[in-house]
């Protein structure tokens, strides 16, 4: 991704925050799969652990 560096740690917050509400909340908006929406936010998860520590995310915060 593309961009300067606030701007882009801005945009992986929202993606991480959106994958993991997609994840929990499948019954009130069934556009994402949770099996997709799961394996999408650990990807970002994987890929950046401390965006996901600043937000107090954990790899279980899907489920929750």
């Amino acid at each position: 991704m593309n961009g300067r560096r606030e701007i882009r740690e801005k945009l992986i917050e929202t993606k991480m925050l959106r994958w993991c509400h997609a994840a929990q909340w499948y019954p009130l908006d069934r556009r994402h799969p949770p099996a997709r929406a799961r394996k999408n936010y650990w990807r970002l998860c994987a890929r950046y652990p401390e965006i996901m520590r600043r937000l107090g995310l954990s790899e279980t915060s899907v489920y929750g």
